[in-house]
């Protein structure tokens, strides 16, 4: 991904964090591969700054499976017996009525062993993380995954990395109290509009697992903008999306999510962060901003792969191939 001079990227996993630099001197890239902590713009005390944002989204499983809350769209990505990110459940209503099974979305590193540099071979999706909770269990189908141009073992260098780490999946057999209306619509958002978007009440947030606590949380009223050449992401490719959003270790693949008069749409798929290190200094950063940094698009931001055009074709198409 093209950066500015010293800035980092950063795939989030639980277990595995890597971080994949890309420093850019004159014209020559130089790499480097560092493990450190997911970046957090909260440090867990509600009573100190508003950046502590995230809340559990409500609801709680029910023996005859009807939840309370509505507001869950997310579940849980468990590979070769590990929890490895998140995914956000597709309403697929409106593109193709009448579809037997479910399709989730979710960030393609998810699925790798960014060590070994493999595909995992047995995953798993638990809506909302109820991993001990009968019925809201279901196998993915690993021999239809539709994902973007993504390889773990080029990424570290590459400028227009991240524009590829998406991926569609499919669930053959949902769990067994799955609600369709517990699903999101897909929308490419027209972020030209934005202002009048929130002068019309409408606002942005993030559904993804919280691992320190063990639970699917919600951030907010998050700022959400397009990377730009004068920010960290560079605006190296279209749909590049920087965010605020408060989150935790287990973020990757959660929804960015705009919701507006009681209707919300996926927007967008939490994939990682990167930071300036000319503000934080390796030498006295090593594990990058600490937690409650200050969220700045030119030193310290997540980002995320928009919802497009191009990608809501591709669940189109992929939806063909399943029929």
């Amino acid at each position: 991904m093209l950066q500015k001079s010293n800035s980092v990227y950063l795939i989030l996993t639980r277990g595995l964090l890597a971080v994949l630099m890309a420093v850019m001197a004159s014209s020559l890239w130089a790499q480097s591969v560092r493990v450190v902590p997911v970046n957090i713009f909260g440090d867990g005390n509600p009573l100190n700054g508003v950046e502590d944002s995230r809340q559990r989204v409500l609801g709680e499983w029910r023996d005859d499976g009807n939840p309370g809350d509505l507001h869950m769209y997310a579940g849980t990505i468990v590979c070769d017996r590990k929890f490895r990110g998140t995914a956000m459940v597709v309403d697929t209503r409106e593109i193709a009525p009448g579809f037997d099974g479910s399709v989730l979305v979710s960030a393609a590193h998810v699925l790798y062993d960014l060590k070994k540099m493999k595909r995992f071979k047995h995953c798993t999706f638990h809506f909302m993380g109820w991993d001990k909770v009968e019925g809201y269990r279901a196998k993915i189908d690993l021999k239809h995954v539709h994902m973007g141009e993504f390889d773990p073992t080029q990424v570290i260098g590459d400028f227009a990395f991240g524009e590829g780490d998406w991926v569609f999946l499919y669930l053959p057999r949902p769990w067994k109290y799955f609600n369709p209306d517990q699903s999101l619509r897909l929308r490419d958002f027209t972020f030209t509009q934005i202002e009048s978007y929130r002068q019309n009440g409408g606002e942005f947030s993030l559904q993804a697992f919280d691992s320190s606590a063990g639970l699917m949380s919600e951030s907010r009223n998050c700022s959400v903008v397009e990377s730009q050449g004068d920010d960290l992401g560079g605006g190296a490719w279209k749909g590049q999306l920087l965010d605020d959003c408060d989150s935790s270790d287990g973020a990757s693949g959660g929804g960015i999510i705009a919701m507006h008069k009681q209707q919300n749409f996926l927007i967008g798929i939490r994939t990682g962060s990167h930071w300036s290190e000319q503000v934080y200094p390796a030498g006295k950063f090593p594990q990058g901003p600490p937690d409650g940094s200050v969220w700045n698009r030119h030193s310290n931001t997540n980002f995320g792969r928009a919802i497009d055009s191009h990608l809501l074709y591709e669940l189109d198409q992929y939806i063909q191939t399943l029929k």
